[in-house]
C-alpha cells in the first residue's frame, strides 16, 4: 500500500511557497489553481533496491497546460526537492495533467449560458444579476465582457469592459459636478465644468477629475477609496487596454491578465457606485 511521506495538500502548499521564493510567480499561481495527485509507478528508481518511481501529477486548467509543460523542469526540480524519498518510492519529478472543468448553468435576463463553476466570469454575472445599483447599459457591457471572455474572445471582452469603465467615469464626473454645484462657488463649478466635463479626451477628463478628488480626499475616503490615484488610474488602464484591443495595434491581452482586470473591476465597482450615489445628494455628510 502506497503511503506518501508528504501528503498531496502539503506538497501543493509547499510547492507554491517554493515557486514564490524562486520568483516564479506565474507558475505559483498556476499551481494554486491546480490539483496535486501522486502517481506511483511499477518502474524501479535505480537508486535503492526495490524502490520504485513516484511522479507528482499537477492537474492544471486546460488553458494553462502549455505554459506548465514548458516549465516542467522547474516544477520537477521543486517536487523532487520537497518530497521525502523512502525505501518504497523516490520522486522522479512532475507530470502535467488536466484539471476537469466543473460547469454550471447561469441564467441572466432570460439567457442561459454554461460557465465554469466559481470562475471570475460566473461570479461577476451572479453579481450583476442581483444588483439593482448598476444601470442597464453598463450591465449589458459587463455581461458581454464575461460571456465573450468565457469563450476565450479576450479582445472583444476587453472592449466591452472598457465601455463599462467609461460609463463609470462618465457617471462619476456627472455626480462630482453636482457636488460642486451644491457645495462650491459658481466660479469653481464653472472651472470643473470646463476642465472635467468638457475635457477633449477621456485621459484628460480622468486626470482633472482625480486632481479634484485628491483635494477632497476625506470625502472620497468616506466612500471607501484609500488610494485615490491608484483607484481611479485603474479606469485609465482599462481604457488603454480597450483602445489597444479595439484598434489593429497588434497588442494582445493574456486571458489571466484580463481575468485579473475583470475581478479588480468588480471589487472597485461598488466604491464607484457609492461615490456616484452620494456625490449626487443635495448635502454630503462625512
Amino acid at each position: 500500500m502506497f503511503i506518501p511521506t508528504v501528503n498531496e495538500e502539503s506538497m501543493k502548499i509547499t510547492l507554491v511557497s517554493l515557486l514564490e521564493i524562486e520568483e516564479q510567480t506565474e507558475l505559483a499561481n498556476i499551481v494554486k489553481m491546480s490539483k496535486i495527485v501522486y502517481s506511483p509507478q511499477w518502474e524501479f528508481s535505480g537508486i535503492v533496491s526495490d524502490q520504485r518511481k513516484l511522479y507528482v501529477e499537477i492537474k492544471v486548467p486546460v488553458n494553462l497546460k502549455k505554459f506548465a509543460q514548458e516549465n516542467i523542469q522547474m516544477l520537477s526540480k521543486c517536487c523532487r526537492d520537497i518530497y521525502e524519498n523512502d525505501e518504497d518510492y523516490a520522486c522522479s519529478g512532475a507530470r502535467i495533467g488536466t484539471r476537469a472543468i466543473v460547469a454550471e448553468e447561469i441564467e441572466y435576463e432570460d439567457k442561459v449560458i454554461l460557465l465554469e463553476k466559481d470562475s471570475v466570469y460566473t461570479n461577476f454575472i451572479k453579481y450583476l444579476s442581483g444588483n439593482d445599483r448598476i444601470d442597464a447599459l453598463q450591465k449589458n457591457y459587463l455581461y458581454e465582457a464575461c460571456a465573450t471572455g468565457n469563450q476565450g474572445n479576450i479582445l472583444a471582452a476587453s472592449v466591452m469592459l472598457g465601455c463599462a469603465a467609461e460609463i463609470s467615469l462618465k457617471k462619476l464626473c456627472e455626480a462630482f459636478h453636482i457636488y460642486y454645484q451644491n457645495n462650491h462657488t459658481e466660479k469653481e463649478t464653472e472651472n470643473f465644468s470646463s476642465k472635467v466635463m468638457k475635457a477633449k479626451t477621456a485621459y484628460i477628463r480622468l486626470d482633472e477629475f482625480t486632481k479634484r478628488a485628491e483635494v477632497h480626499s476625506d470625502l472620497f475616503k468616506s466612500f471607501g477609496f484609500e488610494n485615490l490615484k491608484l483607484n481611479f488610474n485603474f479606469l485609465d488602464i482599462i481604457r488603454q487596454t480597450r483602445n489597444d484591443a479595439g484598434h489593429p495595434t497588434g497588442k494582445r491581452l493574456d486571458e489571466n491578465e484580463f481575468k485579473t482586470m475583470l475581478g479588480n473591476y468588480q471589487l472597485s465597482l461598488g466604491r464607484y457606485l457609492t461615490a456616484i450615489e452620494n456625490l449626487s445628494l443635495p448635502k454630503v455628510n462625512l
